[in-house]
């Protein structure tokens, strides 16, 4: 007789493991975001050219982006129950946004294998 073994009782942990993982990358994402808006505040106070003043606001902008489709994600992870919905949903999210998923992440509302690993 072969065991069957039933992963349903381990999903909602290891979903819950997931979701903490990726909060956790989300605030330090948020860290990060902070550090390129100080750098851009000394840069202006230190009268730095305007070409370096510029690259910093568009590396801030990128980031707060990237942070925002970031939270997305997580909150389609735990809001909608399906992998399916997640799709349908993150595919609108996205194109409503103007946005693609990044190279980093499987992308917002992109299935996840059960059990896979946070971004």
């Amino acid at each position: 007789m072969s065991a069957v073994r039933d992963h349903s009782a381990r999903a909602p942990r290891e979903d819950a493991v997931r979701m903490e993982a990726g909060r956790r990358a989300a605030v330090c994402h948020a860290q990060r975001v902070a550090g390129q808006v100080n750098a851009l505040a000394s840069m202006i106070a230190s009268e730095r050219p305007f070409e370096e003043v510029t690259l910093q606001v568009l590396a801030a902008r990128g980031s707060l982006d990237s942070l925002l489709m970031r939270l997305l994600d997580l909150e389609l992870d735990s809001c909608l129950p399906s992998a399916s919905q997640r799709v349908e949903v993150g595919a609108l999210v996205t194109a409503a946004l103007g946005r693609r998923s990044s190279a980093r992440s499987p992308g917002l509302g992109s299935p996840r294998p059960h059990g896979s690993s946070a971004r």
